[in-house]
């Protein structure tokens, strides 16, 4: 059996050297590194691979035990650990490097790990660095790469610039992702500062804790755009100018966002918004109206309103949505009456996703009923139906789609519970039908 394990070692280090460096760099860096017990001719063919992914838990499986003493000898072993792999990885270009790091005490290692990845011409840096309470700045040797194409910060890592003179300078930068951006007046200045350094900029992720103030979003190449806002307070003023944008992702309490340039070019939208109370009601409309006036070129829209507040809302879209053909709507017991409206102004609507938020769908005090007006959905082919589990709202609206979608090919509903599926099938096969070719399935 020996000689066998042997045998087939010997066979695949007869590879080429390109080649047996492509297959290690499927395997994390620990195991790549551990091949060069293999054979000679392995001992140092881990050096060139192309991507390097280093995780203090893996490495020094910290999260064990929480013993001080010995969380302190972890992190100076995996920052030896780290020191001395980026050392022996001197020959060619490193393609990724992704760094999960959790430090409490000494985090002064990264400058010089950054310097030395810098120098290897990294393409991808992944860096999602864990502090115990401080947020750790990136140090000044990481402010210019001209070789980085994608760059992804997360959790800890703070942008503030101590020195103006300081900016960055990411020529080739395509990919951003930001994860928790916190707060402060420097921060805004270095996030600008960051964007004005990326001329190629097409794919921007932000997610923060909290907006304050006014921030600016101006890119002229930006492509896709997502905003994850996970806090809640409304005031701030968000400004895009993003004319070449064609997909736009917002999660999170919808503030006054302006968009400078119109969205000729958008193709995708994906929405999630909650409106608080708190948000001044002469405020709520304004807000709503400006977002969807910048979408109103989109062809692929996911919508998904949230809060009481919804319930209050009519004629929120100021203009026909001319493109849109793929329509994904997330009902609930308090936003059915923003359906309808929405549907009237699509006239070229081919597909209707319609699913439900369980979370809220029982608040439904108060609300007004849906009122759908007919001769619309002359375009509607496919209309799908997940997690129906038989409402009056629900069933209205299916009882609608039959009745007025003329060219309706499908109708699939897809019932919450299996022992609903027969009872729903009977009495949604009893609502007339506009469409004679429509094929009705219950799931």
């Amino acid at each position: 059996m020996k000689k066998k394990k042997i045998a087939v070692v010997d066979r695949i280090s007869d590879l080429p050297e390109s080649l047996l460096c492509h297959i290690l760099s499927f395997l994390p860096t620990k195991e790549s590194v551990a091949t060069s017990i293999l054979s000679t001719r392995w001992k140092l063919l881990w050096t060139l691979v192309p991507k390097l992914d280093l995780d203090s838990d893996e490495i020094t499986a910290s999260e064990l035990l929480r013993d001080d003493e010995y969380l302190r000898e972890s992190e100076i072993k995996f920052a030896h650990v780290v020191s001395s792999v980026l050392a022996q990885q001197e020959r060619g270009e490193l393609r990724t490097f992704r760094l999960r790091w959790k430090f409490y005490w000494d985090g002064s290692h990264l400058d010089a790990w950054l310097r030395t990845v810098a120098a290897r011409k990294v393409k991808e840096l992944d860096l999602r660095i864990y502090t115990d309470g401080e947020n750790l700045k990136l140090p000044p040797s990481f402010l210019s790469c001209t070789t980085l194409v994608v760059l992804k910060l997360s959790d800890t890592i703070a942008l503030d610039i101590d020195t103006p003179s300081l900016s960055f300078n990411f020529p080739s930068l395509k990919k951003l992702l930001v994860a928790s951006l916190m707060p402060s007046n420097s921060q805004e200045y270095s996030f600008l500062k960051l964007l004005s350094g990326c001329p190629v900029l097409e794919d921007l992720s932000l997610t923060t804790e909290l907006f304050e103030r006014e921030y600016k979003i101006c890119v002229p190449t930006l492509k896709r755009l997502s905003i994850h806002d996970f806090h809640y307070d409304y005031d701030y003023e968000l400004k895009i100018n993003a004319p070449a944008l064609e997909y736009l992702n917002f999660f999170g309490d919808l503030r006054d966002i302006k968009f400078y340039e119109k969205l000729n070019n958008l193709v995708r939208a994906d929405v999630y918004i909650a409106i608080l109370d708190s948000v001044p009601e002469e405020f709520r409309w304004k807000w709503v109206s400006n977002l969807f006036a910048a979408l109103n070129n989109v062809k692929l829209l996911s919508f998904s309103p949230r809060g009481p507040v919804w319930n209050n809302f009519e004629n929120i879209y100021p203009s026909s949505f001319q493109n849109l053909v793929q329509l994904v709507f997330v009902v609930n017991g308090q936003n059915w009456n923003v359906l309808p409206d929405l549907l009237q102004k699509a006239p070229n609507l081919e597909t209707l996703f319609i699913t439900t938020d369980y979370d809220i769908v029982k608040i439904n005090s108060y609300r007004k009923e849906a009122q759908y007006n007919p001769d619309n959905l002359s375009s509607l082919t496919s209309f799908y139906f997940r997690d129906f589990f038989g409402d009056k709202d629900q069933v209205e609206l299916v009882k609608y789609v039959l009745k007025e979608a003329r060219v309706l090919k499908t109708a699939t509903i897809e019932v919450s519970r299996e022992e609903l599926k027969e009872s729903v099938l009977e009495k949604l096969s009893m609502f007339p039908r506009c469409s004679t070719t429509c094929l009705l399935r219950v799931e």
